[in-house]
């Protein structure tokens, strides 16, 4: 998991009247097919809410996204060190930050991020998707790039371990470990309902990390925030 990386999960069958979750038998699997199936899940999803946090020697990054196919999304990221945080709003080609003054002055320090926070006042940034300064939010909000890059086995290859019975927020999972080279990740895959991939956790280019998936193929918020609230990127000086 690097930089803004991270991951996602989804939607049950509905059972008739109120029963309860049904086992899955994804726990007598093996370590491989468990693994499999947990990306396999991911990579299908047409939509997830991820909650990933990122660490190496800056700090923890924590991003909590709800993205998907389309590129549509909705969320937040904050930055190490208590160095700012920007809440995130995607549709179609249209892009929405609000920064708070403390990441404003983590990227623009000295006066000019002082500057930037008398010009923003609060309000929401607001671009298309191909602007150069939010083109790395626009990237953030690609679930199906985040698919192909994270639903998948490694070009090198892996070894594979089953691991023990888990809970990721009072769900039953089981895990297996994935190690490539001197990477290292542990899947938490859902033993009721469908097998979905819950969490990921591990190390990869140094960094630690994790990312927890829920509400698979649940749409994202629509709503985007309103004009009153926004200044045009293009108007800013």
């Amino acid at each position: 998991m690097t930089g803004f990386a991270a991951v996602a999960v989804g939607v049950g069958a509905l059972l008739v009247g109120f029963a309860a979750p049904y086992g899955n038998g994804i726990e007598d699997a093996s370590a491989r097919e468990i693994i499999d199936r947990g990306r396999q899940e991911l990579h299908d999803a047409r939509s997830v809410h991820m909650v990933a946090k990122v660490a190496d020697p800056a700090g923890t990054t924590t991003l909590d996204l709800r993205f998907d196919v389309e590129g549509n999304c909705t969320g937040s990221v904050a930055l190490p060190r208590d160095a700012g945080r920007a809440d995130i709003v995607k549709r179609g080609e249209e892009v929405w930050l609000k920064p708070d003054d403390a990441f404003l002055r983590s990227q623009a320090p000295g006066g000019s991020g002082d500057d930037a926070v008398a010009l923003i006042d609060g309000r929401w940034i607001h671009g298309s998707a191909g602007n150069a300064v939010l083109r790395e939010f626009r990237d953030l909000c690609d679930l199906s790039a985040f698919q192909r890059t994270y639903a998948s086995r490694p070009a090198g290859g892996e070894r594979v371990a089953k691991g023990r019975p888990a809970e990721v927020a009072g769900t039953p999972a089981i895990t297996a470990t994935s190690a490539s080279g001197a990477d290292r990740s542990t899947y938490y895959v859902a033993t009721e309902g469908e097998p979905r991939l819950l969490r990921v956790e591990g190390t990869q280019d140094g960094q630690r990390g994790s990312a927890d998936f829920s509400d698979y193929d649940v749409p994202v918020p629509a709503a985007t925030p309103a004009a009153s609230e926004s200044v045009d990127l293009s108007t800013l000086r």
